[in-house]
């Protein structure tokens, strides 16, 4: 079965499902949250984190990473 994701469904899905938890999310929450096959979102998840749209944090050497938001950039003038 072939779903044909686009990047931007797929980015707003995974910002809702963080949005709704400050500290962030395992991949295997996001992938049940956003109902998008865990592997899949793995992908998305790489392309996100090399734009910096988010970021994933050790939590323990044996734990996978959880994934979050990145904060806004702020504009001092």
């Amino acid at each position: 079965m072939h779903y044909g994701y686009n990047f931007e469904e797929v980015k707003q899905k995974v910002f809702f499902a963080l949005s709704e938890n400050y500290a962030g999310l395992s991949g295997i929450e996001l992938a049940s949250r956003t109902k998008i096959n865990r592997m899949t979102l793995t992908k998305y998840l790489s392309l996100m984190l090399a734009q910096g749209l988010i970021r994933k944090k050790k939590l323990e050497p044996l734990m996978y990473g959880t994934w979050t938001k990145m904060p806004p950039k702020l504009n001092f003038q």
